[in-house]
């Protein structure tokens, strides 16, 4: 097992365990709890010229099952990573909510291997 699968994985979990938020994906049948990083305003183009956005990033150990945290919460409901691959339930376009926001995927980092999936996502109604 590499050193990503297995020590820094469980740090992760620790990290998680210290600072993490409550999130959901797919109206809550994948719970987990996340890293929710500040708010970010940016700027996009889109129809009708640029539009300011609020961004986030949110981070989640990138754990192929279920698993708990110390006190016996849950740490995920499920797994994060399935087949290698980050689930579908977090891909592009797809609705989550993180430390009480509604937000919206608009990308996604996960190095085969990493201990970590990093979720790049706007607030629901941008």
């Amino acid at each position: 097992m590499s050193l990503y699968g297995s020590e820094l994985l469980d740090d992760a979990k620790e990290m998680i365990d210290d600072f993490g938020v409550a999130g959901s994906a797919n109206s809550g049948a994948l719970t987990f709890k996340c890293l929710l990083s500040d708010p970010q305003v940016t700027q996009a183009f889109e129809a009708g010229g640029f539009v300011t956005q609020t961004q986030h990033t949110v981070r989640l150990p990138a754990s192929d099952a279920s698993w708990s945290l110390p006190d016996g919460s849950n740490g995920a409901s499920g797994a994060i990573i399935s087949g290698g691959a980050v689930v579908a339930s977090l891909g592009l376009g797809k609705k989550i909510v993180a430390g009480g926001k509604n937000l919206r995927v608009t990308g996604q980092t996960y190095k085969p291997g990493s201990a970590w999936v990093t979720l790049l996502v706007v607030h629901e109604d941008q």
